[in-house]
């Protein structure tokens, strides 16, 4: 066939509403799909890509073996919109279209790295027509596309979550409150409003160029996404973020006030860090260090050793007193030294550099000693 030819044929014409089989050619995935919303940026062009990337971030393989295992279970149908004769954009089941592409595509399943099993018959015939459910617009299916996702048996993490509901918040414009969404979906809306103000938030921040999530420092898994939504609910980071006015049912798609943008800076790079500035994430676990951390912003003596550089170790000691620091440095100096007598039970010798730990230990310690002799003995006095 010409490729004139194929420019002018037409699919079959799905009905609205209804569940009707779609050859699966007809059938292309959304590049735009939810899913691939995990705090990376992908610039996806071809379906190819796209597949690829789900590959890596939602298990096809599984989904592959299954339907070469067992042929594919129609359940439920793939929801899609698309102009008569298509071809139609799936908006829910693109993990499934994609894992038929890659049993229909030897080459492009070897080039993913997944296995595709030995194809029977059975299994091909039941993978050229789909089930399909065609939408006029796709925010008919936008409800069942959240509940299913964001509170049904197939939920998608937190940032994807997030976007999709902030995203059907941004292009209601006014017309839907935080309160509604969370009806649709089944859902606490304290917790939809904590992620539709941290996503407003981060989206604010790339636009006024303060921060930006291509700027963070390499970390192993993804997107930490939660420090920032559990942190905006307390009220010490409401506090030095200048969320003075309480939350609201549809707040402004800028929720930061201008003047305290160099503090969303400041609070971003505090989380995630930043390559530019060279500063590290302050959080590992997110107890204690977002009570730490949120501590330290209100706290003048700690803040200015964070934006010194200090470590949240260093922030934690300059909110208490001294005397406190030193004997909780002490305290965890102690355990550390009973670490090393549990272990050195196990230690050979011959390792020049720990004798010369050892020693530089026993002059910290005699030099304690001195001097805590010396303020115990002018107390006396």
């Amino acid at each position: 066939m010409s490729t004139a030819a194929k420019k002018t044929t037409k699919g079959p014409n799905v009905p609205f509403r209804t569940s009707t089989p779609c050859p699966i050619e007809w059938l292309r995935l959304d590049l735009t799909n939810p899913r691939l919303q995990t705090g990376d940026e992908y610039d996806l062009r071809t379906e190819s890509e796209l597949i690829t990337i789900l590959a890596e971030i939602s298990a096809l393989d599984e989904l592959v073996l299954s339907i070469c295992t067992n042929t594919f279970i129609p359940l439920e149908p793939l929801i899609v919109h698309g102009p008569d004769g298509g071809p139609y954009t799936v908006l829910e089941g693109n993990r499934r279209l994609a894992s038929i592409k890659l049993i229909n595509d030897p080459v492009l399943a070897d080039e993913v790295g997944i296995r595709v099993p030995r194809v029977t018959d059975a299994v091909r015939a039941s993978i050229a027509k789909l089930p399909v459910y065609r939408v006029r617009d796709p925010d008919e299916a936008r409800e069942f596309i959240g509940f299913k996702h964001i509170n049904g048996p197939q939920r998608w993490d937190a940032y994807a979550k997030a976007r999709y509901v902030t995203d059907w918040y941004r292009q209601a414009n006014g017309s839907i409150g935080i309160d509604e969404i969370a009806d649709k979906m089944g859902d606490n809306n304290q917790t939809l409003r904590s992620y539709i103000y941290a996503v407003l938030m981060l989206d604010q921040a790339e636009v006024a160029k303060v921060w930006e999530k291509s700027d963070r420092p390499p970390v192993r898994g993804r997107f930490g996404f939660s420090h920032l939504y559990t942190a905006i609910t307390r009220a010490e980071f409401q506090r030095f973020l200048g969320m003075t006015d309480g939350w609201s049912n549809t707040p402004s798609l800028n929720p930061i006030k201008k003047k305290y943008l160099p503090a969303l800076a400041e609070t971003l790079t505090y989380l995630y860090g930043s390559k530019s500035a060279a500063r590290a994430p302050l959080i590992k676990s997110q107890n204690p260090d977002l009570k730490d951390l949120g501590g330290a912003l209100v706290n003048d003596n700690a803040l200015q050793v964070l934006r010194s550089g200090g470590t949240l170790e260093e922030a934690r000691d300059a909110m208490k007193d001294a005397s406190s620091a030193f004997e909780d440095a002490l305290t965890a100096a102690n355990l550390r030294l009973n670490r090393a007598l549990v272990l050195m039970t196990r230690y050979t010798g011959g390792k020049p550099r720990v004798e010369e730990l050892v020693e530089e230990i026993y002059t910290a310690a005699d030099m304690l000693k001195t001097m805590t002799n010396k303020r115990a003995s002018r107390i006396r006095k």
